[in-house]
């Protein structure tokens, strides 16, 4: 059964968020055995998965620390799927004093943490022959979004621009690399924020859900022959 992750082994980072939860018990359901990671034990998602049934670890690192994200995946026996999914979007303004600062963290979160993380898992990926990357985008990185401050574009515009370069560099050892680039999602990085849904061709934001479903069609064998693609799961906001 292609769409099947019976017998995998996935990492997924940011585990303890909304993408990150539901991909989670999506990824479960379909027979993974999950390695959740978070700058805290995602010990919540954890528990409700073990109580259905599914093999759970959890680790807690920040993706920022080059040295953490490589001792955790040495640490990891077998990988089959990695999803790089933590994230940070912050809600200012580019004329705030303290705007710089800000920046640094955004992109330190967004584009370094997924080298740091990315970086060693190709290693242990290349002894394997074979494996898959699912990095976790966003619209704003195809065409600024419809609330994102620049930094944050500027992060996942890298992010959409490292699976082109990543997946050449994968794919002769069996591995494949993509992205999917969500639109506006009802999870906790939007809280309190007020987008315009008559923007947005379908008329509403996703589902947690709706984004988890197509990351873990790329962790599948059912993407087998797909290979440095950005999927677009945005309600129509940015058509491709």
């Amino acid at each position: 059964m292609p769409f099947s992750l019976t017998g995998k082994v996935v990492v997924i980072t940011g585990a303890a968020g909304g993408i990150g939860s539901e991909t989670a018990r999506v990824c479960a359901g379909l027979g993974a055995s999950l390695i959740l990671a978070d700058r805290e034990d995602p010990l919540e998602i954890a528990g409700e998965l073990r109580a259905a049934g599914a093999s759970v670890q959890t680790c807690a690192f920040d993706v920022r620390d080059r040295k953490a994200c490589e001792d955790f995946l040495q640490r990891v026996p077998r990988l089959d799927v990695i999803v790089a999914n933590a994230g940070y979007c912050p809600w200012d303004d580019w004329n705030d004093p303290d705007w710089d600062d800000v920046f640094h963290e955004t992109v330190d979160i967004n584009a370094l943490g997924v080298i740091n993380l990315l970086r060693p898992g190709l290693d242990k990926m290349m002894q394997q022959r074979g494996g898959r990357m699912v990095l976790v985008s966003s619209v704003a990185g195809r065409m600024g979004g419809l609330r994102a401050s620049p930094h944050y574009v500027i992060a996942k515009g890298g992010i959409n621009a490292l699976v082109k370069w990543l997946a050449r560099k994968a794919a002769p050892y069996g591995i494949t690399v993509n992205a999917v680039a969500p639109g506006a999602t009802a999870t906790n990085m939007v809280r309190d924020q007020v987008f315009d849904e008559q923007a947005i061709p379908l008329g509403r934001m996703a589902s947690p859900r709706e984004i988890a479903l197509p990351i873990a069609f790329l962790c599948s064998d059912a993407a087998s022959y797909i290979c440095g693609t950005i999927l677009d799961v945005n309600g129509g906001v940015y058509m491709n």
